[in-house]
């Protein structure tokens, strides 16, 4: 007898906790503008000092140091704001392997990530 959601791609089983995911760490209130967080997500458009912290936290984040913390506390960020820009460059980071790991699986272009 197959398993339930054998048969359909991963992330179609997981859609609704995706969502919600998106929801949480996009759409909701938070120290951070939502715009910020979208730009930290697909980073892009980020302004100095975030814009290199966030290429870090999606290219090479084992690299994030003390003094990275320091660099945006010293250039005004909040601990709440790093984190949640952190947060929102780390998930959209994710949603982006996860698309690209669909589409190499064959099950379909699907867009986690929430891009149009």
């Amino acid at each position: 007898m197959p398993e339930a959601g054998e048969g359909v791609a991963p992330a179609g089983r997981h859609a609704a906790r995706i969502a919600a995911l998106r929801r949480a760490v996009f759409d909701s209130p938070g120290a951070c503008d939502r715009a910020v967080r979208a730009a930290a997500a697909s980073a892009d458009g980020m302004p100095p000092p975030l814009d290199a912290y966030v290429t870090r936290v999606c290219d090479e984040a084992y690299r994030i140091a003390d003094a990275d913390f320091a660099a945006l506390k010293a250039a005004g960020c909040s601990d709440d704001e790093i984190f949640e820009v952190t947060v929102a460059a780390a998930v959209g980071a994710s949603l982006r392997l996860l698309d690209a790991g669909m589409r190499a699986a064959g099950w379909g272009s699907g867009d986690a990530a929430g891009n149009t």
